[in-house]
């Protein structure tokens, strides 16, 4: 194998496929990066066996073949080689990289060792996405799932799809964040699957300012969910299990309503949780009062009390509820608006928040019992 690329076109491929190289792999070959070329074109891939990414390089290829290097060691070294073209050769499983004032060698291992690596075929349907408008809805679900991998159904993110409406959910138990989009181009059937919520995340990430479409391509026999955009793809292994049926803790009715402003709540919330003791579920409360106010305060008077006053349209009768700091502060951080509409029944049942800018959004958070 011999080719040369620009160090910005390679830093940048190394930058995408990296991500799915594992911390510690099960396989030591998971390790490295695959760079292999094909059809005239230089092909990098990384896989942690749940995970894969594929991308193409833009590159002059003299000569074809394949090899895979350790992924830290090369993606440092590129990383940090100035922007010039990089020559780079294969000779006896060794990588030589020449740039500039710099010669390099990574010692590799047979490509042939590497993992197969999953790729979207032409005879499967797919779905068309807007890039940025999916990110933004992964962005408000995925903080809502859990990291606790011993409950790995509530690690993923529920996406369900039918006749052009795409719903996708995500909840850890105790609170709750569900987003619904609309689908452009689509040959796909209804359909539902539980995908991770750190693969999506890196889907949002790596695809947000594509100028091309997003691909979304369910392969229900190899149990795999592929995203694809321009030069890039991911696939993803299936969550298998059971998602709960969320909608029935969705509250139909509220008693009490209260609609205020969000930086003005994001600056009480952060101002008391200073004073939340750890270990106490960084509980606050809330009081909701008639007159036209939210009182925020602290549980614990170890370390002193404070308490933040905000003005707010509120209906219905006086609420004190109280909830985890952190999942208020998360769904403030996450969700973006002018103006949250909050919606409660009592200080023991789910509490629904939305914003007045994003549509088709509700977040719900379950009271922690005074």
């Amino acid at each position: 194998m011999k080719f040369s690329c620009l160090q910005e076109n390679l830093n940048k491929g190394l930058q995408i496929i990296t991500r799915a190289v594992p911390a510690k792999g099960s396989l030591p070959i998971l390790s490295n990066v695959l760079i292999s070329t094909e059809n005239g074109r230089l092909k990098l891939a990384a896989t942690n066996l749940e995970t894969a990414i594929t991308t193409y390089v833009n590159a002059s290829i003299d000569k074809e073949g394949a090899i895979t290097v350790p992924a830290k060691v090369l993606k440092e070294l590129v990383a940090n080689l100035h922007p010039s073209t990089i020559e780079i050769k294969m000779d006896n499983d060794i990588l030589h990289l020449k740039s500039d004032n710099t010669k390099s060698k990574l010692n590799g291992t047979d490509a042939k060792d590497y993992p197969e690596l999953p790729s979207i075929s032409k005879d499967e349907t797919s779905l068309e996405l807007d890039p940025t408008v999916f990110a933004q809805a992964v962005s408000m679900v995925t903080f809502a799932s859990s990291m606790d991998e011993s409950r790995p159904i509530f690690t993923g993110v529920y996406v369900t799809y039918e006749k052009g409406k795409m719903v996708l959910a995500a909840t850890d138990g105790f609170r709750l964040s569900e987003k619904s989009i609309t689908v452009g181009k689509s040959d796909a059937k209804k359909f539902t699957a539980l995908i991770p919520a750190k693969t999506l995340a890196e889907v949002s990430k790596v695809f947000a300012s594509s100028a091309s479409p997003l691909k979304m391509v369910l392969s229900e026999n190899e149990n795999l969910a592929l995203f694809s955009s321009e030069d890039t793809t991911i696939a993803t292994r299936i969550i298998d299990g059971q998602y709960p049926d969320y909608k029935k803790i969705i509250p139909s009715t509220a008693t009490v309503k209260a609609i205020f402003n969000s930086g003005e709540f994001l600056e009480a919330v952060r101002l008391t949780t200073v004073f939340v003791k750890e270990g106490t579920n960084n509980t606050i409360k809330l009081r909701v009062d008639p007159e036209g106010l939210i009182k925020i305060s602290s549980l614990n008077n170890e370390t002193g009390t404070h308490e933040s006053e905000i003005p707010a349209e509120t209906e219905g009768e006086m609420l004190e509820i109280a909830f985890s700091s952190k999942y208020l502060l998360d769904f403030l951080n996450n969700v973006k608006g002018e103006k949250i509409n909050m919606e409660a029944s009592s200080n023991s049942t789910a509490c629904i928040f939305k914003t007045d800018v994003t549509e088709d959004f509700l977040h719900i958070i379950m009271p922690i019992q005074l």
